[in-house]
């Protein structure tokens, strides 16, 4: 079946890849399966998408939602030597534990993790770097390209896309802290940059709820934010009642789903998910891809097929909205990965043709 995209004149179609997150293995636990598996899906259901490179930027782009200490954490374990770094760290400092500041590198990821998985090794910290710049750089263009092509057209709605391959993910990533293997939040950078120019819908379809995106934006009324996940982890958020800041109130809806629901239970949550995206009006859509959700992934707590991200792909496409995405969870398995990216990318596709 052919899929690709229409030439459209209004459709305009990118990709924004960091060459190092693009061709970059990663030791340990941070996968670059769905990079390289979303990257190929992507190549060849819109062949003739631009490829754009994103600019280092020393920080800049983590900096317009995190703080700069965390950040400066970052860098320095970027610059530090492979191996330098010695694990597991085997502790997690709640408060009640800490009765000095660490006083070494190692020691400060219980600053600035909440977990002992994540791990500030210097291939992660430069992949975090590029993915955020990637991230804010990838929304300023998907900005200008709509403003363009909108004056272009007098005002007639134009349909674009920007993929953002991030490696390591970045949903669980909060404004001080990193963890759950994410260090920047790379999908609420990318709707930081986009809402100076509009309303932003967040879509986070990864199978482990989005609370660093939430927590980031929660109080933002520019921004609703959108996760449908398997219910549990982390544990503290990512339940229904958490509805938005004080400054802006219904911005954030959960739909957590029972482990093992399969498909036909997370078919409705994702049609609320898209009614909710259609009241709330937005300019842009940033989309948190992660294809965990997949039976065969990790705890494959969600037990979708590959065939149901084909699903997923064509509803989204169908909203029509200036979309970014970026890369979440998958658990290494490039097999399930490539099948469920493939099916998505053809479905959004065979949509725009």
């Amino acid at each position: 079946m052919n899929t690709t995209a229409k030439n459209d004149p209004t459709t305009v179609i990118a990709e924004m890849t960091a060459p190092y997150v693009e061709h970059q293995e990663f030791p340990d636990l941070v996968y670059p399966t769905s990079v390289t598996a979303t990257l190929a899906a992507f190549r060849r259901s819109f062949p003739t998408a631009k490829r754009l490179v994103p600019e280092q930027d020393d920080g800049a782009a983590a900096l317009s939602v995190h703080s700069r200490d965390y950040v400066d954490f970052v860098k320095e374990g970027s610059r530090r030597p492979e191996g330098a770094t010695k694990f597991p760290l085997n502790v997690v400092a709640l408060p009640e534990l800490r009765i000095s500041e660490p006083r070494t590198f190692e020691g400060r990821h219980t600053q600035y993790f909440f977990d002992e998985v994540t791990r500030a090794t210097p291939a992660v910290c430069e992949g975090a770097l590029h993915s955020a710049a990637a991230s804010r750089q990838g929304a300023r263009w998907l900005a200008d390209t709509v403003a363009a092509q909108t004056a272009e057209h007098a005002g007639r709605p134009s349909p674009a896309l920007v993929l953002v391959p991030s490696r390591p993910p970045g949903h669980h990533a909060l404004s001080t802290v990193g963890g759950g293997l994410c260090l920047f939040a790379n999908a609420a950078i990318a709707a930081r940059e986009l809402s100076r120019s509009g309303r932003v819908a967040v879509l986070d379809i990864d199978q482990d709820h989005g609370n660093g995106t939430q927590t980031v934006l929660y109080d933002d009324p520019s921004v609703l934010t959108i996760s449908i996940h398997a219910e549990g982890w982390p544990h503290v958020a990512g339940f229904s009642e958490e509805t938005g800041g004080l400054n802006a109130p219904h911005t954030n809806l959960n739909l957590p789903l029972p482990t093992g629901s399969g498909f036909a239970v997370y078919a409705p949550a994702f049609e609320t998910a898209l009614d909710a995206i259609g009241r709330f009006e937005p300019d842009y859509l940033v989309l948190a891809l992660g294809y965990d959700a997949h039976r065969e992934q990790g705890f494959g707590l969600l037990r979708l097929e590959s065939e149901d991200f084909g699903v997923l792909g064509r509803r989204i496409a169908e909203l029509r909205l200036p979309t970014l995405v970026t890369t979440e969870g998958c658990y290494g398995y490039y097999e399930s990965t490539a099948e469920a990216a493939t099916h998505f990318f053809e479905g959004w596709a065979e949509q725009w043709r």
